[in-house]
């Protein structure tokens, strides 16, 4: 036999990922999805393969469990093996993995499960395609783009195995693709129902709820929420200012883990950037209790419940004799990245060694990623060679970004010089309200991060690629969108500085809070201007208005005229910078 490339692709994606309603929904998905492509990895490994992607620096890397990321793509290098045997074995221990989680699930959640349906899914849930081809060393390159072109036309010719529909059975809430296979809840089951905190009519297919239901070994199925992700910048906040929270903690423990999840705080397998509040956020906003009450079934008058409302009183009136706010902001950013001009560097690479290499440099930054964001007390969807998905507070968002941005280059700069690729990080942020649905949320982040790549007509920055989106979506308005590239060299301002500048400004009153609107209405006069005229036009009407700006604060008016006469143009370059201001105020909020 001869020298072989393989290519595995594993999925749903969709199902595994996107479809979610709570944030464990989503990383679970992530993690799961991670998992079953290890199984296939590791598969391959056995049975003699040498892995191109991923390229595990050990044998534990491929352990259950392990913390590495593996994406749903893997690509292998095969001597003297038949590649249709590799793949046919990878593709039981895909489908075994998936077992594996399902059946647990099944153990514990069996009493509100239609036996039937579950059957008829759990065995049609993994999706997985392969292909190969001969290859030799020294057309490496183009041997393998022409297994990626082969995988991608398998996947095109898809199986598509007929339906088979239940008359009367709900579809899952989360996709609408399959049925539920939960049981209708009555006496016997409603403890059941409100452990996996289901929606009135909330339903879910096999997929969902194994998301929904899988505990970990330690037994603690807790995640982070939006709620208290949004919420951090305040318990900080209540920190500083040594305001006790033991009572609020106190009430959170008393009503139990099945009515306010814990957070397990443990270093390294926990969330320890959360162990001032290690709870979800929901209590912490009075709007959400009743929707609290109603999932997890407590009575809002129960006693228990009383004296969380009560300690989160007091908290809130400490709050306020302090002048800080007696509730938290319920906006966060949603951060999404992905690294810019990839598939050309991997042209390039020679050999499979070369891409092992490049492949393991990911991986370093990929490891890199999860420390940036917890240490930017954000929380970790997913991380996976050049891919990042995160939601971050508000107040460490453009920190986190940056943080990120240098980190990918400082771990791609020696093959950016090696394959004469310029290897950046495009970083999108998308401020929104926690309670927005979280597949809109995502729909968000990835908007932000496709114009990070792609610059629109009036960006500040024309050039593609290497950019900072932040996107502010707020309830009852139009979405603020700015867009920048990061610095490459030279006096080119860091966006991320830039904004957090405008926040601090905006924050502290030295710029008035009413300067960007009063921006934005100059802008609207000027829409239609001339070229020849509107350049000294608007800059003096710019000036004029700002000259009766009187700011609480040390003025920094001087800078914002600084920064008209440097890049005011015409109405649109106007709008831009009040954007940018709109944007910082949502940050800074």
């Amino acid at each position: 036999m001869t020298g072989h490339l393989l290519a595995l692709s594993i999925g749903p994606v969709q199902e595994f990922i996107a479809a979610a309603r709570r944030t464990r929904d989503l990383w679970f998905g992530s993690y799961l999805l991670s998992e079953i492509s290890k199984a296939a990895a590791k598969s391959v490994q056995h049975q003699g393969g040498t892995l191109i992607f991923p390229a595990p620096a050990s044998c534990t890397d491929l352990k259950p469990g392990s913390q590495l990321n593996v994406a749903n793509v893997i690509l292998a290098e095969l001597n003297d093996t038949d590649p249709a045997a590799v793949a046919g074995k990878a593709k039981k221990a895909t489908k075994q993995c998936w077992r594996t989680f399902a059946q647990h699930v099944f153990s514990q959640c069996q009493g509100i499960i239609r036996k039937g349906i579950w059957d008829d899914q759990v065995d049609d849930v993994i999706e997985f395609y392969a292909a190969w081809r001969p290859y030799a060393q020294q057309t490496y390159q183009k041997d393998r783009a022409a297994l990626m072109r082969l995988l991608a036309a398998r996947k095109r010719c898809r199986d598509f195995l007929p339906a088979k529909g239940y008359p009367g059975v709900p579809k899952s809430s989360l996709d609408g693709l399959r049925e539920s296979v939960l049981l209708p809840p009555d006496r016997k089951s409603a403890g059941a129902h409100c452990q996996l905190r289901l929606r009135a009519g909330e339903q879910l297919d096999v997929i969902g709820l194994v998301k929904r239901a899988w505990q970990p070994p330690d037994g603690n199925p807790s995640y982070p929420s939006v709620a208290r992700i949004a919420a951090d910048p305040w318990i900080r906040l209540l920190q500083s200012k040594e305001i006790d929270l033991g009572p609020l903690a106190a009430a959170c423990d008393a009503l139990g883990r099945a009515v306010v999840h814990k957070l397990n705080t443990a270093k390294g397998s926990g969330h320890p950037q959360y162990a001032a509040f290690p709870f979800e956020g929901t209590v912490l906003y009075r709007s959400r209790h009743p929707d609290l009450c109603e999932e997890t079934g407590i009575p809002a008058k129960h006693p228990t419940f009383m004296q969380l409302v009560k300690a989160l009183d007091k908290v809130s009136q400490a709050a306020k004799s302090k002048g800080l706010p007696s509730e938290p902001s319920p906006y966060l950013a949603v951060l999404v990245a992905d690294g810019d001009r990839m598939g050309a560097a991997l042209s390039k690479l020679a050999s499979p060694d070369e891409h092992r290499q490049f492949s393991q440099a990911l991986a370093g930054f990929a490891g890199k990623a999860a420390k940036i964001v917890r240490e930017h007390q954000g929380v970790l969807v997913y991380s996976g060679g050049d891919d990042v998905l995160a939601f971050v507070p508000l107040d460490r968002c453009l920190d986190c970004a940056q943080a990120l941005h240098a980190a990918f280059g400082t771990a791609l700069a020696h093959w950016s010089q090696r394959t004469n690729t310029k290897l950046t990080l495009s970083v999108g942020l998308a401020i929104a309200h926690f309670m927005e649905p979280l597949e809109d949320l995502l729909r968000y982040g990835r908007a932000a991060e496709k114009h990070a790549k792609q610059p629109r007509p009036g960006d500040i920055h024309p050039a593609d690629r290497n950019g900072l989106a932040v996107h502010a979506v707020k309830r009852g308005g139009e979405p603020v969108a700015v867009r920048m590239n990061w610095p490459a060299g030279g006096a080119q301002t860091n966006p991320a500085q830039h904004l957090r500048q405008l926040a601090d400004w905006l924050a502290d009153q030295s710029v008035p809070g009413t300067v960007p609107y009063d921006l934005h209405a100059l802008a609207r006069v000027y829409e239609h201007w001339p070229a020849a005229t509107v350049r000294d036009a608007i800059r003096r009407d710019v000036l004029a208005v700002l000259e009766r700006k009187q700011p609480r604060g040390s003025s920094k008016m001087p800078n914002i005229k600084g920064q008209i006469q440097a890049h005011v143009q015409d109405a649109q370059s106007l709008r831009g910078l009040a954007d940018q201001f709109l944007v910082a105020k949502a940050i800074g909020a």
